[in-house]
């Protein structure tokens, strides 16, 4: 993998292209054969699976929307179920889905990682400090940290970041001794200002992040406290397409990673939405995926650090508001708590009040929603603490917001 990913990086663009149409007529005809999703969908189209060779034969194909994998995921598995795992995702949206994910694409994911945090000369293996979801202390037992065996790797809770831990938490790091930085944007500034208040600074060759959008106070703030240069990275739960920037500024697509099209935006000439059909995920196979993530103009001409990657403009993904625990603890991403409650047509967390959460719930004919609450309470408890109040509303629909979307989690007075 890291030799084809090397290769990549310096093919022409007629190379890259020839890579990309190869990889698809393999994954088309494995699709086509064994996932019973295409096998259905080829014979009542009448379409041959031989016909489709090149990417302008790409939109012959149908788009899949968030409910295609939100009803019946398995029915685009093509390895059996064992040699794959699940995983759960809201999005920016308030429908959760499930896809499976082999080895290799895993395997693939990290490689093509790694090759980006090269060009800012971060090691192949960092050792990393992680700031997402992980709870390094589920059983209430007071550790703040968790080394993670054979991965160099120091997690420490986005959910538990405060003033009063901050010294202890802050000499673990230094004995750990990073090398980077990796998390969601909004975690990294919540330690940032934590630490920017008590007159530190902790410098690291880079800061990744994914995730969110990262907006430009988070990025000065991060630049100040950590020093080192952000290495952003943009993909899904899904892994349909993948982008990050480079050491010359850039925010390039990784075509060798996925195929990206750009579909217009309806009513809008400055924006398109990004449809991914993967490269690497051969147990499940996804084509043109509509991800509902815009983006906008891309810059005009080649990038200077020379790679014929495409360029992608300014994307509009997930831009959340952060909630605030009972005890006054921000809580970033918070759509975290909803990931793994399938089963529902549409769910949304709201923020009532600090510490007063209400799950808005949309259930099917089949759903279980006293399964569905009992999770809900675990996911607050264990990612947000005890001693928060969980509240649940049936309802038809969510309410959308004034652009029409779903937003996953909202702060919202109590009506």
């Amino acid at each position: 993998m890291r030799w084809t990913l090397r290769r990549m990086e310096r093919a022409s663009p007629e190379e890259i292209v020839g890579y990309q149409e190869r990889r698809l007529r393999a994954m088309v005809r494995l699709a086509a054969s064994r996932s019973p999703f295409y096998r259905e969908w080829f014979a009542a189209s009448r379409v041959d699976p031989r016909s489709i060779r090149t990417l302008a034969d790409l939109p012959r194909l149908p788009l899949l929307e968030r409910h295609d994998l939100a009803r019946r995921p398995d029915r685009f598995r093509v390895y059996p179920s064992k040699a794959m795992w699940t995983a759960h995702s809201s999005g920016t949206s308030g429908q959760v889905v499930t896809v499976h994910r082999t080895a290799g694409s895993s395997a693939y994911e990290l490689a093509t990682l790694q090759r980006q945090w090269a060009w800012f000369g971060i090691p192949h293996r960092p050792r990393s400090l992680v700031l997402r979801s992980h709870d390094p202390d589920p059983h209430g037992t007071g550790v703040l940290t968790r080394q993670v065996p054979g991965a160099r790797q120091l997690t420490i809770s986005s959910y538990r970041l405060d003033p009063d831990r901050l010294p202890r938490l802050l000499e673990e790091i230094r004995a750990f001794d990073p090398q980077v930085i990796e998390g969601w944007p909004s975690s990294i500034t919540a330690l940032g200002c934590l630490l920017e208040d008590a007159g530190q600074r902790l410098p690291v060759t880079a800061v990744i992040t994914s995730s969110e959008v990262i907006t430009a106070e988070q990025r000065a703030l991060m630049q100040q406290v950590y020093v080192g240069p952000v290495v952003d990275h943009y993909g899904q739960t899904e892994r349909v397409a993948m982008a990050g920037n480079c050491e010359a500024g850039g925010y390039h697509q990784f075509p060798d990673y996925g195929i990206t099209e750009l579909l217009p935006v309806p009513g809008r000439t400055d924006s398109w939405e990004i449809v991914g059909t993967p490269l690497h995920n051969w147990g499940f196979p996804l084509f043109r995926y509509r991800t509902g993530d815009e983006v906008g103009p891309a810059p005009a001409g080649p990038c200077p650090c020379g790679r014929a990657f495409p360029l992608l403009g300014r994307i509009d993904g997930r831009v959340e508001d952060t909630f605030t625990s009972a005890d006054g603890r921000p809580l970033p991403l918070p759509h975290t708590v909803i990931k793994n409650l399938t089963g529902l047509r549409e769910v949304q967390v709201a923020q009532l009040a600090p510490g007063h959460f209400e799950f808005r719930l949309c259930p099917t004919d089949s759903t279980d929603l006293s399964a569905v609450q009992r999770q809900a309470r675990k996911n607050v408890d264990t990612y947000f603490g005890p001693g928060q109040t969980v509240t649940f509303q049936i309802m038809d629909a969510v309410p959308r917001d004034s652009s029409g979307k779903l937003k996953a989690a909202v702060r919202a007075p109590h009506d």
